[in-house]
């Protein structure tokens, strides 16, 4: 029975193309003249344009449009063949693609009259161990699909789920407007990326044991194994990190949120009086509660505060404010002083 699944139906060999036409396929896609320049160039002002004005579907485009993941997966399967003259040609096509994506974002959005971050473009600055899995798997699906006889649609669904482009045109972003956060931020998920597409295309590559260099030093493949381990350890540990913090923040916030929120429905609301706002300051262990309705007494306040305990809010302060004009103006002023926000603005 594992024979017959080995043989037949995990075989990945039965529709495989020949060594000598995986090889054509790979370094034609390294070329970068012509048409693909122009493609790369439209590519990129596709994805600052669905950036900036928060389009999915743009951005969507442009990465199925964009030629950037070939000379990637070129340099992966030069790794795993020996091949240094390939190795060479596509890590020369890649500084390229990245110098031509950094200027024509740049200059997009030095241009551009729309200077606020989108959520389409904060999406971009917050790399985590998921985006690693998902280089990894993405570039494993994308070499698959390259070395199949039938072509499918395995590689357009790669340039979208490995998303190589936005990163690179929030770079650009950050450049243009100054800010270094986005441009390390980006530049990290875009490296992360690239690196596991690479290591995920020199290990199926290795697993098909395509056609090497006549001569391969055993040192070579020593040295090769040694960058691999250390590069996915360097490139690894800040990702892990991120993940562990924000996972760490997210489990934080909901446990308080939980607790506010069964504080407030069992101790503060009730028919007469209703909680418009609550705001919940972890770092200064705040509480702030803008009601509306029939005012509570000093008494009944005094109640309220002391069953905060109860609900395991005994370190904070309660705030409450019972005037309903204070209320409401609190309402539409944002915290940090800069007035009045997007979500509090309603167009009929």
């Amino acid at each position: 029975m594992i024979e017959y699944f080995k043989d037949h139906i995990f075989n990945i060999k039965n529709d495989q193309m020949d060594a000598e036409a995986i090889h054509a396929s790979i370094v034609s896609g390294v070329r970068l003249k012509g048409a693909p320049l122009i493609i790369l160039f439209c590519a990129i002002i596709i994805a600052s344009v669905g950036l900036n004005t928060n389009s999915t579907a743009v951005i969507i485009g442009a990465m199925l449009i964009s030629p950037l993941m070939n000379p990637i997966i070129a340099m992966g399967y030069s790794i795993a063949t020996y091949d240094g003259v390939l190795l060479k040609n596509a890590s020369l096509n890649f500084v390229i693609q990245i110098m031509i994506a950094l200027i024509g974002a740049t200059i997009y959005f030095s241009l551009s009259p729309v200077h606020e971050a989108t959520s389409e473009l904060i999406a971009r600055t917050g790399p985590s161990f998921f985006d690693m899995l998902i280089a990894f798997f993405g570039g494993t699906a994308g070499v698959i699909g390259i070395t199949r006889k039938e072509k499918t649609n395995v590689i357009p669904g790669v340039a979208i789920a490995t998303a190589l482009m936005p990163p690179m045109c929030t770079v650009g972003y950050g450049i243009a407007n100054g800010n270094i956060d986005y441009v390390f931020a980006a530049a990290y998920l875009f490296s992360i990326n690239a690196f596991f597409i690479i290591v995920a295309t020199f290990a199926f590559c290795k697993l098909l044991q395509l056609k090497q260099a006549n001569v391969v030093k055993e040192r070579y493949n020593v040295i090769i194994k040694r960058g691999i381990i250390i590069g996915v350890i360097l490139i690894s540990i800040p990702a892990a990190v991120s993940a562990i913090y924000v996972g760490t923040v997210t489990i934080q916030d909901k446990i308080i949120y939980s607790k506010v929120e069964s504080f407030v429905n069992n101790e503060v609301n009730s028919t007469e009086t209703t909680i418009m706002r609550a705001t919940v300051d972890p770092n200064l262990k705040k509480i702030r509660l803008d009601l509306i309705g029939t005012e509570y007494t000093s008494e009944q306040l005094d109640a309220i505060k002391a069953s905060m305990s109860k609900y395991g809010l005994g370190e904070y302060q309660l705030e409450v404010i019972q005037d309903i004009r204070t209320t409401l103006f609190n309402y539409f002023e944002n915290a940090n002083g800069k007035g009045i926000q997007k979500a509090d603005i309603v167009i009929v």
